[in-house]
């Protein structure tokens, strides 16, 4: 699995909590870390699920479900190669 696979994993995940606005949020976290998302790297996946972690996921997870949330899609982005 590719980057872009797992982005497309993340955002399907997070369609699942958010609905529509999942989208918007992912790109957010793409422009705040300078992201093109056709060429997505390892590197920015693992930067913007810090950011995940840190800004976004809390609001509706808490603090232990962002994190549980976080090292999940960490795993995926990690399997990505």
């Amino acid at each position: 699995m590719g980057a872009q696979a797992a982005y497309e994993r993340i955002a399907a995940d997070m369609r699942s909590i958010w609905g529509d606005m999942a989208l918007a949020m992912l790109r957010k976290r793409l422009r705040d870390v300078h992201a093109d998302p056709n060429a997505l790297t390892r590197e920015d996946l693992e930067r913007i699920v810090d950011l995940l972690r840190a800004k976004t996921l809390p609001s509706i997870l808490g603090e232990e479900g962002a994190e549980t949330k976080a090292c999940q899609y960490l795993a995926w982005v990690a399997d990505s190669g």
